[in-house]
């Protein structure tokens, strides 16, 4: 049962009133991947629904140093638009429920969809599938760093060991208070472990539709923040927050029944899943541009440490960029599912989802066929033997990324020109900004960006 299930359908700002709301966080997710926010108090919500909130066309072109760069896409500072709370989609940030978050539309002052709203962006594609017959599911799993100490001398706040019962143990109370605040928000957490970086925790969201899946992921790394802070402790989502250490990953997991013929059963990936991962497999080096795009991200994405370099697919294989999971045997077929291992949180969830899904429908329209699954780890290779096999590497620099999604028709098609080139414009600034810094540099000015 989700949040809204138990508003009054009636009146649903009467039913958050009455049940004790006191301000409500709006926000959407920038081409930084920076999610920006206005809130309103309890006495202006009903006017914030009806009319929305301002908010400058200029966001699209806001850095993640919150410098603002350029884009003929963007009229620099002049122009307005509405951010229109989605209240299908409010949750409450605790258990107390004081605070309420909804995801954001962007809308005109007309109240016209805009083109570079990144949310309805998502929309479409979800629409474009639900069109082809498929019923999609997404699931993201984020991992972040634990801190103790201040923003200005973070110290992590276990020191393993990996996938430990002590690391378990150390952070019991933010933890239960984490899953606490989750199940509150609506959002049934089903795994939440420490990793294999010291400090690094993982929880795993549950699958939903893609638009309801993205607003989770967002949902869920505010409730981080919000407990961590009151356990004393610093959360940071960031694709690297100690140099030298295992990054953090923001996975999507999908899967999509086709006409109610499931995504997969014992025998593997069904017909029409293995056009939809093609379709995903032929657009990897466009998609490290949208999912893995911050001036780190390739510093994460390296051979041998599960973060998906290579191009190519494999069962349960966690070396491939691309991880087909069957499930257990005793909840096949509705657990298979492909595991995108390249994406971290440094980019924008729904534009992520966004670009994930036209991949892999240009991939059914297009029926291409999946080469062979990877059933080692790609690094083992030698050269030849990986071209042989078709396994490239994916990107080495966010500047390859960023070509490789200006190129891609796919995904500027999906996005449209209004989102991708400002968000090029965006990348392009960090690229030439902050990923001028040595790596230490570059991972503390991003450690509290996300």
């Amino acid at each position: 049962m989700s949040v809204t299930d138990s508003l009054q359908p009636a009146d649903p700002i009467n039913a958050l009133l009455d049940g004790g709301l006191r301000m409500l966080i709006t926000s959407i997710v920038d081409n930084a991947g920076i999610t920006r926010a206005k809130s309103v108090p309890a006495r202006r919500l009903r006017t914030a629904v009806r009319d929305g909130i301002g908010l400058s066309p200029v966001f699209a072109v806001m850095c993640t140093d919150d410098a603002i760069t350029s884009s003929p896409m963007v009229n620099g500072p002049v122009g307005d638009n509405r951010l229109m709370p989605d209240l299908t989609a409010v949750a409450p940030l605790g258990p107390d429920g004081a605070v309420y978050w909804a995801p954001a539309d962007q809308l005109s002052q007309d109240h016209e969809p805009v083109d570079i709203c990144q949310r309805a962006a998502l929309r479409r594609q979800e629409e474009r599938a639900i069109a082809a017959g498929l019923n999609v599911k997404l699931g993201f799993e984020l991992e972040f760093t634990v801190f103790t100490g201040s923003a200005d001398d973070p110290r992590v706040a276990t020191l393993g060991p990996a996938y430990g019962v002590i690391p378990t143990l150390a952070l019991e109370d933010f933890a239960i208070e984490l899953l606490e605040a989750l199940d509150a928000a609506g959002v049934q957490a089903e795994q939440l472990h420490p990793e294999y970086a010291n400090g690094q925790v993982e929880v795993a969201l549950p699958p939903a539709s893609p638009v309801a899946a993205a607003d989770q992921s967002q949902l869920a790394r505010m409730i981080v923040h919000r407990v961590a802070r009151r356990h004393g402790l610093l959360a940071s989502f960031a694709p690297i927050t100690v140099a030298g250490a295992v990054g953090n990953g923001a996975h999507i997991h999908f899967s999509a029944t086709l006409n109610e013929v499931p995504f997969g059963d014992d025998g593997g990936p069904s017909s029409h899943a293995k056009s939809l991962i093609a379709g995903v497999l032929a657009e990897l080096d466009g998609l490290t541009g949208v999912l893995a795009p911050s001036v780190v991200s390739a510093d994460r994405r390296i051979p041998s440490h599960w973060a998906g370099a290579y191009a190519c697919w494999g069962t349960e294989n966690r070396e491939a960029a691309l991880r087909y999971v069957p499930g257990s045997v005793t909840s096949r077929p509705d657990s298979a599912n492909c595991e995108i291992k390249i994406g971290d949180a440094a980019g924008n969830a729904y534009l992520s989802a966004a670009a994930v899904l036209a991949s892999a429908l240009d991939g059914l329209e297009r029926r291409l066929v999946l080469p062979d699954a990877v059933d080692r780890d790609p690094a083992s290779y030698s050269d030849q033997e990986r071209s042989d096999l078709g396994i490239r590497r994916l990107p080495l620099t966010l500047e390859d990324a960023l070509s490789a999604l200006e190129q891609s028709s796919v995904i500027r098609s999906a996005l449209g020109e209004a989102i991708v080139d400002p968000f090029l414009a965006v990348r392009r600034h960090d690229a030439s900004t902050i990923g001028a810094l040595p790596l230490e540099e570059r991972v503390r000015a991003l450690r509290w960006r996300y």
